[in-house]
């Protein structure tokens, strides 16, 4: 799988445009302002390390963090 550089609205895939994986890279990569979520889009699973952190709004996401290796 190639690793995409998203830097404005145009490199987010067309599949992905119009669902929360596009609204995700457009709130953390694009700086796009925050909305309001009643309820959660996505489940994210990333590292435990609480240095990473995503810019989401609140509750736009289920976060599960896990230790690695």
């Amino acid at each position: 799988m190639k690793m995409l550089s998203i830097q404005k609205e145009a490199d987010i895939p067309v599949q992905h445009r119009d669902t929360p994986i596009g609204d995700l890279l457009r709130f953390h990569n694009l700086g796009q302002p925050l909305k309001k979520y009643e309820s959660a889009q996505l489940l994210v699973a990333m590292c435990m390390d609480n240095r990473k952190q995503l810019n989401l709004p609140e509750k736009f996401a289920y976060i599960i963090r896990t230790g690695g290796a």
